[in-house]
């Protein structure tokens, strides 16, 4: 069933996608819902298009002549936090992992539903246009790491770390909560939104990576432990619990 006409809302969404036909149907659904297309059929393409029109949001196969899709995201994450998913027949784990290792912030195999691509851009732009409610400290501080809510910035020992918004979002509600162990669920919700509350793998992958980033400039910090069978907290002081 074809979606009614919504009104445009002016959120500019780049899909790259080598099949012109399914990139049309994705474009179509897109309009349909208010939203503001822009197709590329290449990595190329791609990467001319995000550098001229600056999309709010980035749809992205990962089989693309030229450059594939991995380098796509390696090119605009360099230089952007646009949101992007990934919209692949590639469903194996390994791929989804790589996904999100690279940079991605959702991914999503093909077949798919349209209906459900439409939430999964919605819950993005959300997520990319809002931190939390006004009135919040600046800066989250704890002994050896810095969460600066302004600036969307974390600095660890005095260095500053390159994370995906994704990987923001997750640390800094960990750190809306000190010392308090978060359920994966609540977790899941709380950063990917209501329709992730049982992707417990997404947010694994997500806090490996984030953990990693962390320790690759503080190796003796055990910032966030794992509560085994219920889920996670920051540690705030300098001190490892698990010592």
């Amino acid at each position: 069933m074809i979606p009614p006409m919504a009104a445009p809302s002016g959120e500019r969404i780049l899909v790259v996608e080598d099949e012109p036909a399914f990139a049309d149907l994705i474009a179509m659904w897109l309009d349909r819902h208010g939203l503001r297309p822009i197709v590329a059929h290449d990595g190329l393409e791609a990467v001319r298009l995000f550098e001229a029109e600056q999309p709010d949001l980035i749809l992205l196969d990962l089989a693309l002549p030229g450059l594939d899709g991995w380098e796509v995201i390696r090119l605009i994450r360099a230089a952007s936090i646009v949101p992007i998913i990934v919209v692949t027949a590639r469903g194996a784990v390994a791929d989804k992992v790589r996904g999100l290792v690279e940079g991605a912030d959702d991914y999503v195999t093909k077949p798919l539903s349209f209906p459900e691509l439409i939430a999964r851009v919605r819950a993005a732009l959300r997520r990319s246009q809002t931190f939390g409610p006004a009135g919040e400290l600046p800066e989250i501080r704890f002994p050896g790491l810095v969460i600066d809510e302004r600036g969307h910035r974390v600095v660890v020992e005095g260095q500053p770390v390159h994370l995906t918004p994704t990987e923001y979002r997750l640390l800094r509600h960990l750190g809306q909560h000190p010392d308090v162990v978060l359920d994966r669920r609540e977790l899941l919700v709380a950063v990917w939104g209501a329709g992730y509350g049982d992707d417990v793998h997404l947010l694994r992958v997500t806090m490996r990576n984030l953990r990693a980033k962390l320790a690759a400039i503080a190796p003796d910090r055990r910032f966030i432990t794992t509560s085994y069978g219920l889920g996670y907290r920051l540690n705030p002081s300098r001190e490892d619990p698990d010592r």
